[in-house]
């Protein structure tokens, strides 16, 4: 597969599963009166607005701008598990995080919780938190040079007026972004007890992933 066919290949299943997980969202049956159910639902469709853009930006060679995206989405996606996971345990109000009555920890720490967090029945997260953190791949600091314009990619910037980026690279952040996508429809679909519209979404992720 040629460079420009692999990315075009992701895209597409981005776009795919884009679209199945929404078309089986009916919002109508959705619990939203529980503050903690809509907040995560509300950081899904945050998620899912930055991935169109991501998309978007990336079809049309603009892929600085798209990366840009993906530390507010790693950002959103962290949050939802933690207010699912770490701060529903501790019994907090919503609202008091709506309306700045009560700030998040930093991203390291709701890392730290969410990969101490074991639960009875369904265990820990097994890492999949510290890949985020210096411990791991480091994704969260990597996104931020380009949120704040230092580092590696102010200096490429700097030296030659341009950037330019390998296959490799689009294609580790688009199916990064993909991956956090399906993560986080199967913990909407986990938290208002869609046991059906989970399973169909892990057997469509099985699906793409056995794609040659």
């Amino acid at each position: 597969m040629d460079n420009v066919k692999k990315i075009d290949t992701i895209l597409e299943e981005i776009d795919e599963i884009f679209s199945f997980v929404h078309n089986m969202i009916n919002e109508k049956e959705f619990n939203l009166e529980d503050p903690y159910k809509r907040i995560n639902y509300t950081y899904f469709k945050l998620f899912s607005c930055h991935l169109e853009s991501l998309w978007i930006l990336t079809e049309n060679n603009h892929f600085s701008s798209a990366i840009l995206l993906m530390r507010t989405m790693l950002e959103l996606f962290v949050k939802s598990f933690y207010f699912e996971f770490i701060e529903k345990e501790k019994g907090s109000i919503v609202e008091d995080f709506i309306i700045e009555k009560k700030d998040f920890p930093s991203f390291f720490n709701m890392t730290k919780e969410l990969e101490e967090y074991n639960h009875e029945s369904y265990g820990d997260f097994k890492g999949s938190f510290i890949q985020f953190t210096k411990n791991g791949l480091a994704s969260y600091g990597k996104y931020s040079l380009f949120s704040h314009g230092r580092g590696e990619v102010l200096r490429a910037f700097y030296t030659h007026n341009k950037i330019s980026y390998t296959t490799e690279q689009v294609s580790d952040v688009l199916l990064s972004a993909k991956g956090l996508f399906e993560q986080l429809s199967l913990l909407l679909f986990f938290t208002q007890k869609k046991d059906k519209e989970v399973g169909l979404l892990l057997e469509k992720i099985k699906a793409l992933a056995s794609r040659p």
